[in-house]
């Protein structure tokens, strides 16, 4: 049997959007086929509230459920990060060792109960040989996995694009996170995926994608864990799109650091982020755009802010934040992002490229996104991150991939 395996270049060619395809959708979704969301292990697992150990505290932080309500009588969870469909196709794991109060091993991180769930007690093992450290790793070890038939039950190949974008700003929020509690935040520099994923009891339909330390490389040396752990399905049934996940599989972990912005009021705008689906343009002024305009861009990245309604400012396109090209590119802009009408009370959207159309470089759009996001929560504006638009007419204004746009502006009252 040969295994369909697509790169990056090829996902982007077969996932493209175009009027035509558009026009010629047909797909019905049945919402009470939906996976579930969120994997759950089994009741017998020893667990620890997050509320209840200091040390853990901000770990509920991380991944939290922000807002619940009822939707067509089925729950509808809203998260402190955003998901393309509010699919949220990820689980985070953590290795905790010598953290006090705490017995080590590995957890997964339950979002619904805030929860640390054990999946194995560890002594002298642990993950750390699959990043290639020969000692014990003090603190947590935050693995981020991908489930994609979450988010691929809706839009089929198109997810490998939103599975890594909604990736990188799960990392935007450990980033952030991890520095507002003044934490260490150590960079891995290798991972064996196939290997930890076997061990990690993962099976066909989810992968480990991104590994941190949260804390220092200890002194006594450290094996490879004894036994694989037990397999339990992140959804309560699947369907395999084996290029998508082929894909994912392939694809090396990312393991990189990003500065993000640094706010004193970070805890309250992590829960409060939303995504905007109306714009009022008068509420905004110059002097946030300009902000905006400012954030650190990953340099793998080409940022181009079109300003469609300001006070003073310029109306037109900023390169990285500096003004390039005067004129009015609304109309424009909004039939880029399948014409959108509330993109039209906007007052700036950026438009995010890469060098490379890579899995890499989609996270760190993500990451990117993730800091403007909390920047407009500080400042009271509104963001929506889009990951929807037609990628050719997206190249009229770089000859780089387009991979995300971000629609910013005010807020009513």
């Amino acid at each position: 049997m040969t295994v369909m395996f697509l790169d990056s270049l090829e996902v982007r060619e077969k996932t493209l959007l175009t009027p035509l395809k558009i026009a010629q959708r047909t797909t019905y979704l049945e919402w009470d086929s939906q996976p579930t969301l969120f994997k759950q292990y089994p009741h017998f697992c020893y667990r620890i509230s997050l509320h209840d150990v200091s040390a853990l505290s901000w770990l509920s932080h991380l991944r939290c459920i922000t807002t619940l309500r009822t939707v067509s009588q089925k729950p509808y969870y809203q998260l402190n990060v955003p998901s393309a469909g509010n699919l949220h196709p990820l689980e985070i794991y953590v290795q905790v060792r010598n953290v006090s109060g705490v017995l080590c091993g590995i957890y997964h991180l339950d979002t619904l109960s805030e929860q640390l769930v054990l999946i194995q007690e560890i002594e002298d093992d642990g993950v750390e040989s699959y990043m290639g450290i020969t000692k014990r790793f003090n603190g947590f070890m935050v693995m981020m996995s991908i489930v994609p038939f979450r988010s691929s039950w809706k839009y089929g190949l198109r997810a490998w694009r939103y599975c890594y974008l909604d990736l990188g700003h799960q990392i935007g929020v450990l980033n952030a996170t991890v520095r507002h509690f003044g934490l260490e935040l150590t960079k891995m520099s290798h991972c064996d995926t196939d290997r930890l994923n076997l061990n990690m009891g993962m099976g066909d339909d989810e992968y480990i994608t991104a590994v941190y330390g949260v804390g220092t490389v200890g002194n006594r040396p450290v094996k490879e864990l004894k036994n694989a752990f037990m397999n339990v399905a992140p959804t309560n049934y699947t369907m395999k799109d084996i290029a998508l996940a082929e894909s994912i599989k392939n694809n090396p972990a990312y393991l990189d650091n990003h500065d993000v912005s640094q706010w004193s009021d970070y805890l309250g705008i992590n829960r409060n982020r939303r995504s905007a689906r109306e714009f009022f343009a008068s509420n905004m002024n110059d002097r946030i755009m300009a902000e905006l305009l400012e954030l650190s861009v990953p340099k793998s990245l080409e940022v181009v802010a079109v300003v469609l309604q300001a006070h003073a400012m310029h109306l037109g396109m900023y390169r990285n934040g500096m003004f390039s090209m005067g004129g009015n590119y609304r109309d424009e802009v909004v039939q880029l992002l399948l014409g959108q009408r509330f993109i039209a009370g906007a007052n700036m959207v950026f438009l995010i490229y890469a060098q490379k159309f890579t899995a890499h470089s989609h996270i760190e759009a993500g990451i990117y996104t993730q800091d403007i996001y909390l920047t407009c929560e500080h400042f009271g504006v509104g963001c929506s991150g889009i990951g929807a638009f037609y990628d050719d007419e997206g190249s009229k204004w770089s000859n780089n991939p387009l991979l995300y746009a971000v629609a910013v502006g005010g807020k009513t009252g």
